[in-house]
């Protein structure tokens, strides 16, 4: 996308400081996933796994009504919030001036933290939602499908609670969960790594609407994107990120002088930890040429402030190791694709931040703070109800 715009950026002046960073970490990185892979003991697909399974159909459908009712009760009470402090106005409206409240460092909405914890737990169940609906997909089960009008709607929910955070990245989060857990099921059920022409024109398609619909998503969160094609808003945000890193590195060539270790880097963690000291601030909005670029600088940027160019190698050794630790984990997987497994909910959250990587740094940003924590145990809390209370059989692969 960035070399689409290579005139109107200015990209014949990019640094070979820059092209060396973005190259060589994105390389690095790379050669780091194959080296761990190497090390880590992953599961190896030799014969299609068993499917045979038998959920209990009623106790999933009272937990769906159940999480329906809670995700309905938080969305109405968040709006409340949201209305009592921006005042009546439109969704859109509303959306937009949470956002700005956020970027401009005023927080003023504050949210009492047990409707946080609502939304919490519609996204914690959103995990089991993705799986479920990856299963009745591939296997087509009769059963699960009489609770698919459940499953759908919570889909429904869990996209408008993230909706209203005014970014695209909790819903494209949802898209790539179901992504990674559908192609773990897929590749169970064939028990080799094939993808099919028929799926593969099918997610070609999805990605072809996707970015079709990325003007569109934007309007439905309240940005102002009137003046902006469809294909504008796809350079800014799959493209416009490395030059925004090259001019960074044009005004700060080295390390930039930090308060604490990984400063940058780890902003999350601080903040949690000394949220008087720390305050995570919006980087500045670029432009070249009138052209918008947004204001992000891919993952690379706080590593560059924080360590220098060695830094850059440095955390892409550190995402690679902890990555495939989770990727080789949640490849057992296969092995009884109808227990939900815990590694692969985290190797799924993990993967949109992977994904994002070429966005911002939120890898670091998202694991490593101790929210994340919290959510790790959110999930194996999750993953032991559903083993203990919602599947009453399961078979093995006994082609091991």
């Amino acid at each position: 996308m960035a070399t689409s715009y290579y005139k109107e950026w200015d990209m014949n002046d990019m640094l070979f400081q820059s092209v060396y960073l973005i190259g060589g970490g994105c390389i690095f990185f790379t050669l780091s996933c194959i080296f761990f892979s190497k090390i880590f003991k992953s599961q190896q697909l030799n014969a299609p796994a068993s499917f045979n399974h038998k959920f209990n159909i009623q106790r999933i459908r009272l937990f769906y009504i159940f999480s329906i009712f809670i995700g309905i009760v938080g969305i109405i009470l968040k709006l409340h919030c949201m209305k009592s402090q921006f005042g009546s106005i439109g969704l859109s409206e509303l959306i937009v001036a949470k956002r700005m409240d956020q970027w401009n460092g005023d927080n003023t909405l504050k949210i009492p933290p047990i409707i946080r914890q609502m939304g919490s737990f519609t996204s914690v169940v959103s995990f089991f939602t993705m799986w479920l609906y990856s299963i009745i997909i591939i296997t087509k089960d009769k059963y699960l499908k009489k609770i698919s009008l459940l499953i759908k709607l919570h889909l429904c929910i869990t996209f408008f609670d993230g909706m209203l955070s005014g970014s695209k990245a909790p819903i494209l989060g949802l898209v790539v969960l179901f992504g990674v857990m559908y192609f773990y099921n897929y590749y169970a059920k064939l028990g080799k790594f094939y993808i099919s022409k028929k799926l593969f024109f099918r997610f070609a398609i999805l990605l072809i609407l996707l970015a079709l619909s990325f003007r569109g998503l934007s309007l439905l969160i309240g940005r102002n994107v009137s003046e902006r094609t469809n294909i504008d808003l796809l350079a800014e945000y799959c493209g416009a990120q490395i030059k925004n890193f090259d001019i960074y590195l044009h005004e700060n060539p080295n390390k930039t002088k930090t308060k604490v270790w990984g400063e940058n880097s780890f902003i999350n963690f601080y903040t949690d930890i000394y949220p008087q000291k720390f305050t995570a601030e919006p980087d500045v909005f670029q432009f070249v040429n009138n052209h918008s670029l947004g204001n992000v600088y891919t993952l690379f940027k706080p590593y560059h402030q924080d360590f220098g160019n060695m830094g850059v190698f440095m955390m892409s050794l550190f995402i690679a190791f902890v990555s495939m630790f989770f990727y080789t984990k949640s490849t057992y997987t296969f092995k009884n694709p109808t227990q939900i497994n815990a590694n692969l909910i985290i190797y799924s959250t993990m993967a949109m931040s992977l994904f994002m990587g070429f966005f911002s740094s939120r890898f670091t940003e998202s694991i490593c703070r101790p929210g994340w924590i919290r959510t790790v145990i959110y999930i194996f809390i999750l993953v032991w109800i559903v083993n203990s209370f919602f599947i009453n059989h399961t078979i093995k692969n006994e082609n091991k």
